[in-house]
């Protein structure tokens, strides 16, 4: 195949990339918890199925980052003291690490930072009408690059080719990855949602993290605060690649809601978040 050979997002599906399945584990435990009939005790169980993740989910639930004033021992205990939307994102965190097990530590650092700075905006609270609580917002920020993880298992050289021109021109990742492959991994990101069936304000917000146009207006404020997080993660020091261009264009921050005012207080709380961050990619190890 022509490294250099470019392709529309379909064309790309249809021919090159083959979106991986969400895992029977995660599909059972989001069938559950979206039936109405389920029980928490049911929710629990199928976690404790699964005992990379049931693991994985204990290990958070008694991590610094959930704070809670007592120890969690058992899954079933912890769907009850978080509740489903709180536990199906974590048990959604533990797959997206499996998947980004291929990546280098920068990259994965990155994930983890962009979602750390996402919990941080939501917890300014200008994000009410999406996140009934800041935690919520997390699983944004992991997610919002997981399209990169795709291209570099079906397209290596085109990947080195993209770095390299990122580089070459100082240009951002995505711009180059259109360049020479013709879309961006925010668009496949948002096309591997789909798959997942994830919540729609989810892809929305991992197609438009770059370009505010891939969103619909409803989320445009969410994919806004996304491409921030991007940006905050980058500039204190967590980029996802060396020596990446990274950008936020004026545009972004009056369309996330966001001030200079408001900005100091993020970056503080930002800054004062940095141990977590250690701290999760440990437990996920």
């Amino acid at each position: 195949m022509d490294a250099q050979q470019r392709y529309d997002i379909d064309t790309l599906l249809d021919e090159v990339v083959t979106l991986p399945s969400m895992p029977a584990s995660l599909a059972r435990i989001t069938e559950l918890i979206n039936d109405p009939d389920s029980s928490l005790h049911d929710v629990g169980r199928a976690i404790s199925a699964d005992p990379s993740i049931s693991i994985k989910t204990l290990r958070l639930v008694n991590s610094v980052y959930y704070g809670l004033d007592q120890k969690v021992s058992t899954v079933e205990h912890a769907v009850v003291l978080l509740g489903t939307k709180v536990v199906k994102n974590m048990v959604l965190s533990a797959t997206v690490f499996d998947t980004m097990k291929a990546m280098d530590a920068m990259f994965t650092r990155h994930c983890v930072a962009c979602g750390m700075a996402m919990r941080v905006l939501a917890g300014s609270g200008h994000l009410s009408a999406f996140f009934d609580a800041p935690d919520e917002a997390f699983i944004y920020g992991l997610l919002h690059d997981i399209g990169k993880v795709i291209l570099h298992d079906f397209l290596p050289d085109e990947c080195v080719a993209v770095a390299a021109l990122t580089v070459e021109r100082s240009i951002p990742w995505y711009q180059a990855e259109r360049e020479v492959i013709g879309t961006d991994h925010a668009e496949l990101g948002a096309r591997l949602g789909l798959k997942w069936k994830l919540a729609p304000e989810v892809n929305q917000a991992i197609r438009g993290h770059h370009d505010l146009n891939g969103a619909d207006e409803e989320h445009r404020c969410l994919a806004a605060n996304l491409c921030a997080a991007n940006y905050i993660a980058a500039a204190a020091g967590f980029p996802s690649h060396q020596d990446a261009a990274t950008e936020a264009p004026g545009e972004i921050w009056e369309a996330a809601g966001l001030d200079a005012k408001m900005l100091v207080g993020v970056m503080d709380r930002f800054f004062a978040s940095v141990p977590d961050i250690g701290e999760l990619l440990a437990i996920n190890e």
